[in-house]
This record gives structure tokens, sequence and C-alpha cells, in this order.
């Protein structure tokens, strides 16, 4: 077997494996069919340095095995791991990093569609994939730089962490305060500077548009606006 086209093989069924069932737990999420939550299995980092490995192992056997009983089975055990990789992995992360999340996902399935390309000798496959994955990576890169956080900090966030802490929770201090929509705006109108801090809730809501909107008449009465 070709090495180049063994190894294209390999690489287009554990990405799409994992950007499958990855985007399936990432759909969940942000309908609110799954918690929002991380899933912090105890273990966990475990789990994914064993499947990782794993499939290191699986690809050597595909490649090097010339029985094709053998090489079938190394490939369909990749895909299984593969499909639990990718729903423990995106399960793991907490809801408000799901944006980033689909664009590191996006990025995934474009480099599964560049192996497929190579494997099927197909040039436009190739191309659009790489196009796809290098695009869903620089927009990847570019919402971490916004959030100030690293894209191995968002993807391993949990990592290093025990599951499943006990312990007492922690104290909520402070003074609850409620305003309507009269007061914000008041507040808005007299402000000299205006700070936003958009989060998970604008995202999921469709906020944009509105805030778009606020910015633009904030900045009509000449009120500075920035975003933290």
């Amino acid at each position: 077997t070709d090495p180049v086209h063994a190894s294209t093989v390999w690489a287009g069924v554990l990405i799409g494996g994992v950007t499958f069932t990855g985007s399936i737990v990432a759909f969940g999420k942000l309908r609110g069919l799954l918690s929002s939550e991380p899933l912090s299995l105890p273990g966990k980092n475990l789990i994914n340095a064993s499947g990782g490995l794993a499939c290191l192992g699986l690809a050597g056997l595909f490649m090097t095995t010339e029985d094709p009983t053998m090489a079938q089975t190394a490939l369909l055990a990749t895909t299984g791991i593969s499909f639990g990789l990718g729903a423990h992995m995106t399960w793991s992360i907490g809801g408000a990093d799901m944006p980033v999340v689909l664009a590191v996902l996006n990025s995934y399935s474009g480099w599964a569609l560049c192996a497929e390309g190579f494997m099927l000798a197909n040039n436009l496959l190739t191309i659009v994939g790489a196009l796809v994955g290098s695009s869903g990576a620089i927009l990847s890169y570019i919402m971490c730089r916004a959030m100030n956080r690293s894209l191995t900090n968002v993807i391993f966030g949990g990592w290093g962490t025990v599951g499943g802490g006990g312990g007492q929770a922690m104290a909520v201090t402070g003074t609850h305060r409620e305003i309507e929509v009269d007061g914000v705006v008041d507040m808005l109108v007299n402000a000299k500077s205006v700070i936003i801090v958009p989060g998970y809730g604008l995202a999921v809501a469709h906020g944009q548009y509105a805030i778009a909107n606020i910015v633009r008449i904030l900045k009509e009465h000449d009120i500075e606006v920035r975003f933290g």
C-alpha cells in the first residue's frame, strides 16, 4: 500500500470522526439539548491521551500490515475511537467557548476534506479543503486573541484539573441589583464612556445586531464605546 495514500485515508477517518461527533455535541450545547457545563469525568485527561496514543498505534498498524482484514479492523477501531474523542473533548468544554469550538471543528472538516482530496487525487477537494481548514484555523486564532486566551487553553481548558471536585461551593457576596430597560437607556445616554463585554448569552440570542445599533447611536451622541 502506498504510504501517502494510506496516511491520508487514516487522517481523513480520524479527523472526520472527531469533527462528526464533536459537531453533534456542540449543536446540543448551543441548542440547549445538553448542559452547557463542561463534562468532568475522573481521569478525563488520561482518557484523551490514551485515545490519542491508541489512534497512533492503529495508524502504524494500518500503514504497515499486509493483511486486508487487519487493516480494515485498524481503520474501524480508529473510527470508533475518533467518535469517542470528538464527543468527549467537546463535552469537556464549557458552553461559553462553543463559538471557538465551532470554528475549530470547521477547520477540522476542511483538513479532513483535504485528506480525502489527496486520497482520491482530486485537486479540487484538496484546494477547497485547505482553504476551509486554514480559514477556520485563522478564525479560531482571531477569536482566541479577542478573548485573551490561547487555543490550547480553550480546547484543553480542563487539562490538569481534577474532575468532580468536592468541598463547599464558593460563597456569593455582593448586592444584587435589578434594572429596567428605561434605566439602562438613561444610564447609557448620560454616560461619557461605555464598556461592552460580550458573552455567551449574547451569541446565543443573536444580539450582535442590536449591540451594533446601540454602539452606532452612542457614537452619534459622542459617547466613547469600548469592548472588553
